[in-house]
C-alpha cells in the first residue's frame, strides 16, 4: 500500500529518536505480558494505543485508547501506529489475528514494524516475516522471558529474530520494558531461541516435580524441604514462582500447561529425514522431551527419574 498511510509510518519511524517523540504504538493483546507492556511504554512517554476484545480493558490504560472491536486493520490506520506488538495466547490466535477479513495482514505498509512477543513456531516467524516484507513492512519474532513479574519490573529477556535494520528501529522501544535483547538471527531465531529456552525450563520444573514427589514418599514436610532448597543450590527462578503451587494439595494438574504446549513446539521441529549421523541425536532427545512432558503431566507424582 503506498500514498498517505504509507508516508506517516516512513516518516514517524525513520525521523524520530527517542521514547518521548516517539511514534505511536498499538499493543495487540492487554492480558498478562501485553498490558504490563502498555503501561511501561506509556510510563515511558510512548503515545500508546491498545486493542483487547475483552471490554472490561476499555479502561485499562489510562492517558491511551484501547479499543475493543473493529477491524485490526481500521486499529492500525486509527492509531497511526508505526509499530506493532503483537502479545496473544498462541500461534492459532496470532494466524486468526493476522489473516482474519480487515486482519493485521490488511494493515501491513511500507515502514510499519510488527514485532510479535507470542511464542509461536519457527514455520510461522517466517511466514507472517515473509508476508510482512512483501507488504514493505517488517517484522521481528521477540519471544519473552521473564513472566509477568519481568514486564512489569522493565526486566524482561527478549530473544530476537529479523533483519538487523528492523531489529535497530524497535530496540530503545523494547528496552522500555526489556533489560536484556538479544538478536539470535534472521526471521524465526526469536522463536528457536525461546523454544531452546523453554526446554531448559522444562528441564528444571521436570526436577522440582521429582522432588516434590520424592519428598512426599519420604514422608517429608514439603515446603520445609524447599525453604532449605531455596537458600542453597538448587534455588531457581521457576521454584520462586511456582512452590506455592508445587507444594499445594492437591496438586494442579494445570500448572504447566503452557510449558507442555511449547515442548509439543519444540518436538514438531525435530527433523525425521536427517542423516544417519544425527537421526540418533534427534530420537534421544525427542524421547526425553516426551519423558519431560509426561513428568509435566504428572503433577506431584514420583516420576521416574530421566
Amino acid at each position: 500500500m503506498n500514498g498517505p498511510a504509507a508516508a506517516h509510518v516512513e516518516g514517524a519511524l525513520f525521523g524520530r529518536a527517542g521514547l518521548a517523540d516517539h511514534a505511536p504504538v498499538l499493543v495487540i493483546g492487554l492480558g498478562t505480558m501485553g498490558l504490563p507492556i502498555a503501561q511501561r511504554l506509556r510510563a515511558a512517554g510512548v503515545p500508546v494505543w491498545g486493542m483487547d476484545s475483552r471490554p472490561e480493558l476499555h479502561d485499562a490504560l489510562p492517558g491511551a485508547r484501547v479499543l475493543t472491536s473493529g477491524p485490526l486493520r481500521d486499529a492500525v490506520h486509527a492509531s497511526r501506529a508505526a509499530t506493532v506488538i503483537t502479545c496473544v495466547s498462541d500461534e492459532a490466535a496470532l494466524q486468526r489475528l493476522w489473516q482474519a477479513p480487515g486482519g493485521l495482514h490488511e494493515a501491513l505498509v511500507p515502514g510499519l514494524c510488527v514485532v510479535d512477543h507470542t511464542t509461536t513456531s519457527v514455520p510461522a516467524a517466517l511466514q507472517f516475516a515473509a508476508e510482512a516484507a512483501q507488504a514493505g513492512a517488517m517484522w521481528v519474532d521477540a519471544p519473552l522471558s521473564g513472566a509477568a513479574a519481568g514486564a512489569r519490573a522493565g526486566t524482561l529477556s527478549a530473544m530476537l529474530g529479523g533483519e538487523p535494520e528492523a531489529v535497530e528501529h524497535v530496540r530503545a522501544l523494547l528496552s522500555a520494558y526489556c533489560a536484556t535483547l538479544t538478536h539470535l538471527g534472521p526471521a524465526g531465531a526469536g522463536q528457536a531461541g525461546k523454544l531452546t529456552n523453554q526446554i531448559a525450563i522444562a528441564g528444571i520444573n521436570a526436577g522440582l516435580l521429582a522432588a516434590t514427589g520424592f519428598a512426599a514418599l519420604q514422608g517429608l514436610d514439603i515446603a520445609r524441604c524447599f525453604d532449605a532448597m531455596a537458600a542453597g543450590s538448587a534455588h531457581s527462578v521457576q521454584m520462586a514462582q511456582h512452590r506455592a503451587a508445587l507444594t499445594r494439595a492437591p496438586a494442579d494438574s494445570t500448572l504447566f500447561d503452557w510449558l507442555r504446549r511449547d515442548l509439543a513446539l519444540v518436538l514438531e521441529h525435530l527433523p525425521v529425514d536427517e542423516a544417519a549421523a544425527t537421526r540418533g541425536a534427534s530420537q534421544a532427545l525427542h524421547d526425553r522431551l516426551h519423558a519431560l512432558n509426561r513428568m509435566l503431566l504428572d503433577g506431584t507424582a514420583a516420576p521416574p527419574l530421566l
